[in-house]
């Protein structure tokens, strides 16, 4: 992950080390959107795991990412997800859901089943 992070300048293109280039590309010579693709979905996977019914979040979150959010994530079951974590530990998660459904959220440890109402946002705080 640090070295698909690491910022290349276009003039010193290496086929060792790989890199990020000002543009955002993957430093892969030749070129190859794989490199792209893939990290977004290994970060996407790294904060929120989803299967129908089922949404686990973080679970692979690196120690240098001690606080942060995400926004407008989507869970299988077309469920959009919010939630902040401080100190590595969810605080807050918003879900919303275009359908009405059941899902267990799972994060900190514990399981909490959520009954999703359609258009509806079922906010919950962790402390």
């Amino acid at each position: 992950m640090k070295n698909q992070l690491r910022y290349t300048r276009e003039e010193n293109i290496s086929c060792v080390g790989g890199g990020i280039y000002p543009n955002m590309l993957c430093a892969h010579p030749p070129f190859q959107i794989d490199g792209n693709f893939g990290f977004a979905a290994a970060v996407a996977e790294m904060l929120i795991q989803s299967r129908k019914g089922h949404i686990l979040l973080l679970p692979a979150l690196p120690d240098e990412w001690k606080d942060g959010n995400v926004r407008g994530m989507k869970a299988q079951g077309d469920i959009t997800v919010e939630f902040e974590w401080r100190e590595g530990r969810i605080h807050r998660v918003r879900l919303c859901s275009s359908h009405e459904q059941k899902v267990t959220l799972e994060c900190n440890g514990i399981s909490k089943t959520v009954f999703l109402k359609p258009d509806g946002t079922e906010d919950m705080i962790f402390d």
